[in-house]
């Protein structure tokens, strides 16, 4: 989430883990950045289906039993709640949904394969330098070349994720590339040798430029209210000022968790019952 401190950086390590953790559990979501899951078991009845993980990004496949869901229109996605246009019907527990979701804390860039039958056999992808050596893929040198467009992307996205400083994962015909280093950290170039079949969301590994799908300042300080009531209680004398982001405060020996929890408020995801 791109974190400083001033001393004791071990310490600060293990209590920003614990207070991520604990954030996480408070939101109700495995992960907060930006991240792929794979077959997530719902209900197969109805047309609504409320996702684990937020916010949703993409939706890469549903499968309603063991046919897989289709639509025309663009999935309605409020948070993590799934309007579908027609009905699942298979069943409890028959539906299955793999999708991206999170925030991006990381640089990234999207690559879409558009057009895979004429895509050329030395087809190449080259990612720019920052804190570790840059490098280039080749196809069939690095990734072995598929008949289908979900195959192909992955096969791209194990190209990248075995690379230094770089992580990647596939979702349908896309490839996340994302930026390994360090959060907040951007402008890794990345090109293709074909722009048209292996297409770009940008010429660099950038955050979002709608503010929106970034990691919201709000939870960051939350985390950092969190870990700073941890350093706190331990009287640490070493550490006088902790960062996350763009926020900064000095340790206080008050409670801040009802601060804490007002942050997370808006993030929080909403539970419908019927009586």
């Amino acid at each position: 989430m791109g974190i400083t401190g001033s001393g004791s950086d071990s310490l600060l390590a293990m209590f920003n883990k614990m207070a991520t953790i604990v954030v996480n559990g408070a939101l109700g979501v495995n992960d907060l950045s930006l991240h792929k899951v794979t077959d997530e078991v719902h209900d197969a009845i109805g047309r609504y289906l409320s996702i684990y993980d937020v916010p949703v990004v993409a939706i890469g496949k549903i499968m309603n039993g063991d046919n897989e869901y289709i639509q025309d229109e663009p999935y309605d996605i409020l948070l993590n709640r799934l309007k579908l246009e027609n009905w699942l019907s298979a069943g409890p527990r028959k539906a299955k949904v793999t999708y991206a979701a999170g925030y991006h804390s990381y640089g990234y860039a999207k690559i879409t394969i558009t057009d895979l039958a004429n895509l050329a056999a030395g087809a190449t992808i080259t990612l720019g330098a920052i804190s570790t050596d840059g490098y280039t893929l080749t196809r069939g040198t690095d990734w072995s070349p598929a008949a289908l467009i979900e195959d192909e992307a992955t096969a791209i996205a194990a190209a990248i994720q075995a690379k230094a400083g770089t992580n990647a994962f596939a979702l349908g015909g896309d490839v996340y590339v994302i930026e390994g280093t360090n959060p907040q950290v951007v402008g890794r170039t990345i090109t293709t040798s074909d722009s048209v079949r292996l297409a770009l969301s940008g010429s660099s590994l950038q955050l979002s430029s709608n503010q929106k799908e970034n990691m919201p300042e709000d939870i960051r300080l939350a985390i950092m209210i969190y870990v700073s009531n941890l350093m706190n209680s331990r009287k640490n004398p070493k550490l006088k000022s902790y960062t996350i982001g763009s926020k900064t405060v000095s340790f206080a020996s008050d409670s801040e968790f009802n601060q804490f929890n007002d942050l997370l408020k808006p993030f929080r995801k909403v539970g419908v019952k019927a009586i």
